[in-house]
């Protein structure tokens, strides 16, 4: 919270370039050593808003060094964690998090007409989605947009049968993830493997193949694409969730809380381990906090697309962040909730210790001691509130086939109350059987 209070008025008010001063000359003072993975990732994210795709890729790079080696370093912070709060731990990214490092880091890679650069991490990126799979098996779904955008490298880089396979696997992970697939992607797809003799991979994934796909097939046809991304909204980010309740040890353990979103206050209860020190039966009554998603309305929530003067031209959504953090809170929220419990009962008996340890035969004297023992431990548990603070709400794309040549673009924000604001990319060149990558941060 102190990161996004300092540093979002700067973001909004004075644009990329002195966000990116502001984040360099606060790094010990906001990120610091326990928070690198951030410090780097989100200046990969404003590098790239900024068109600066070189910076941009260096410090993404940073950041995922940062993200493995995590993995093989000892897990000496993590008992810290159990005394004091989760904040103590190395950052080590969330799911989407990871994703979007990659995502950005192919589209950097093409902005800079670097498509070895960009096979190159395509093939991590596949890799990062394969191990986030072991890791949280049951939790951590495939990515459509991840999928859909490595299909555009491999058909770039003359991969046919990779980029039929990769489109294949778009729409098995759309279909396990929290967005349905776009409309566009399908036609894409299903002109891909019709021309790829994959019929019976068209009725395996159940998609139409007597619908028609008049922008696909003139994509191919004419052999050229402008391909707009745009980044629209400002993403979520992290507040306190209150809890309180009953621990059971060796049983259950039973918290309320109020939702933000209906004000309904709710009961859950999972089930309890032991933990040391306790007997088995007895009863805790404890109180913690829980991270949460707060979101922001967007003044930006769409794209208009506009070439050669035919406008309306509309991206489609293929990445929503908001959905993304939901999905991944509410994944690790019984365990995030039951570390945090026994983290919170294994202080409560410690603080019970040492105020019999400090008990004096001056009444005054152990009151104090033993509220001043209650304030400590109370302070010590913090929500983890870590979270990357200046993507998009969504990512929308639109893919625009055209003929060889200089082509007029502009693309339109728009909101509810109308058009936030117009890039205007001017004469936009395109070579014989080019895709022209356009990315648009309208992250308001």
């Amino acid at each position: 919270m102190t990161r996004y209070e300092a540093l979002a008025p700067v973001f909004e008010h004075n644009g990329f370039e002195a966000a990116i001063n502001e984040v360099k000359k606060q790094q010990e003072d906001l990120y610091g050593e326990k928070t690198e993975f951030l410090y780097y990732f989100d200046l990969g994210v404003l590098y790239h808003y900024n068109g600066n795709y070189k910076e941009s890729a260096d410090n993404f790079a940073k950041a995922e060094k940062i993200y493995d080696d995590l993995y093989t370093r000892s897990v000496t912070n993590e008992a810290a964690a159990i005394v004091t709060n989760d904040n103590i731990r190395p950052y080590r990214a969330r799911p989407f998090e990871v994703l979007v490092l990659h995502e950005m880091q192919i589209m950097n890679y093409l902005a800079q007409k670097d498509l070895d650069g960009a096979m190159v991490e395509v093939n991590r990126a596949l890799k990062a989605m394969t191990e986030l799979y072991q890791k949280d098996n049951d939790k951590t779904n495939d990515n459509g947009f991840l999928r859909y955008l490595t299909a555009i490298v491999y058909e770039m880089a003359g991969e046919r049968d990779e980029a039929a396979i990769a489109y294949y696997k778009t729409v098995k992970a759309y279909d396990e993830n929290i967005l349905n697939l776009p409309k566009e992607a399908r036609e894409f797809i299903i002109e891909n493997l019709r021309r790829s003799d994959r019929e019976d991979d068209l009725k395996t994934l159940k998609l139409d193949n007597a619908l028609e796909t008049p922008k696909a097939k003139a994509a191919y046809d004419l052999g050229q694409e402008i391909i707009v991304v745009g980044y629209a909204g400002h993403g979520p980010i992290l507040t306190e969730l209150r809890m309180s309740g009953t621990y059971v040890n060796g049983g259950l353990l039973n918290l309320t809380y109020k939702d933000s979103k209906t004000g309904k206050v709710t009961s859950t209860t999972v089930g309890a381990p032991p933990v040391a020190g306790a007997s088995n039966g007895e009863t805790f009554h404890i109180a913690f906090a829980l991270p949460e998603a707060h979101s922001f309305r967007s003044q930006v929530q769409r794209f208009n697309v506009s070439v050669d003067g035919k406008s309306g031209i509309r991206p489609e959504k293929v990445m929503a962040l908001d959905k993304e953090l939901e999905m991944n809170l509410k994944d690790d929220f019984a365990s995030t909730m039951t570390r945090t419990a026994i983290r919170v009962v294994l202080r409560t008996i410690a603080s019970q210790a040492a105020k019999k340890a400090m008990k004096s035969d001056n009444a005054l004297l152990n009151i104090f001691t033993s509220i001043g023992t209650d304030i400590a431990q109370d302070q010590m548990e913090k929500a983890d509130l870590r979270i990357a603070l200046f993507l998009p709400n969504s990512f929308q794309m639109t893919r625009i086939p055209v003929e060889p040549g200089s082509h007029e673009v502009s693309v339109a924000a728009e909101g509810d109350a109308g058009t936030v604001k117009v890039f205007n990319f001017g004469s936009v060149p395109v070579k014989k059987g080019e895709k022209k990558f356009i990315f648009v941060p309208a992250v308001k």
